[in-house]
Order: structure tokens, then C-alpha cells, then sequence
């Protein structure tokens, strides 16, 4: 039997009320160095240059976690959790006290062995907030370490 995922029609990186009500509860600056992947990151770095977010840049998966201290990396699809943990065991690139902002794809199993929240954890990522809307869950997380209790991207 085949099972069909209804997906959202639109994603983060396509829909710039959603994304900026995401940054903005992320506390991402203009000035923030910004790392943007996946599918939807070309049209998410278009939205960003329109908005003034002049430090986005598009990175490949591949890249993603190159060398690097972005402030933010933006994964503004729906992303699987295997696909998520692929992303960042390559590095996510960020300063200490960065901020992941991903678009998480729906569910297909148990929430608590298959899900970003775990993997964003297991990485040594802080949860800070989860927003359901227009049928997107976005993650919000914060990279513990020194500068961790920083609480704005700079």
C-alpha cells in the first residue's frame, strides 16, 4: 500500500509573510549572516535581497555546513528528518548561539524517534519555538555553546 503526503502548496522560502514573521521570531537582524539551502532557497534569497537582508547567500546541501560562522542557516522547504540529520552532520556552519530556521516535512511515524525537534537536539541545538500555520510546521533552534545566551542573531 501506498501512502500519499499532502505537503503544503507553498514553501517557507516561497511565502514571505510566513518567512518574515519566522525571522522575526527568531530575532534575525538585517545585518545576519544568512546561509540559505535546499530546493525553495533560491526564491527564499530572492525574497531576503528584496527585504534588505543583504548577508543571505545561497549555499548547496552538499556546502551547507562549510567552514564559516553564519548566523543563521534557513532551510526553507519541507525537510525531512533523515534529510535534516544529513544536513547537519556534514556542519551547519554556524557561530555559537546561531539560529536553524527549517520547514519540517509532515509527519509519518513516531514524533519521538522521527522528527527535526530530535534531531535538531541530538546536534546540540535548543528548541525555541515551533509554528504551525498554512499547514507548515517551522522550527526555530538555537546552537547551544558559548554564545548561546545571545539572544539575537546578530
Amino acid at each position: 500500500m501506498r501512502v500519499a503526503h499532502f505537503l503544503p502548496q507553498t514553501p517557507l522560502g516561497g511565502d514571505g509573510a510566513a518567512l518574515a514573521r519566522a525571522l522575526r521570531q527568531a530575532g534575525v537582524a538585517k545585518t545576519s549572516n544568512i546561509r540559505v539551502t535546499g530546493p525553495a532557497g533560491m526564491t527564499a534569497v530572492l525574497w531576503l535581497y528584496r527585504h534588505g537582508y543583504e548577508g543571505a547567500s545561497y549555499v548547496h546541501p552538499n556546502w551547507a555546513g562549510a567552514r564559516g560562522c553564519a548566523d543563521v542557516l534557513l532551510i526553507p522547504h519541507s525537510c525531512e528528518p533523515e534529510e535534516l540529520a544529513g544536513l547537519l552532520a556534514r556542519g551547519h556552519g554556524l557561530r555559537d548561539g546561531g539560529v536553524v530556521i527549517v520547514q519540517a516535512a509532515p509527519s509519518r511515524g513516531d514524533p519521538e524517534m522521527d522528527s527535526v525537534p530530535t534531531v535538531l537536539t541530538a546536534v546540540g541545538c535548543r528548541v525555541e519555538a515551533r509554528i504551525a500555520e498554512n499547514g507548515r510546521e517551522i522550527f526555530i533552534a538555537r546552537l547551544a555553546g558559548v554564545g548561546a545566551d545571545v539572544k539575537e542573531a546578530a
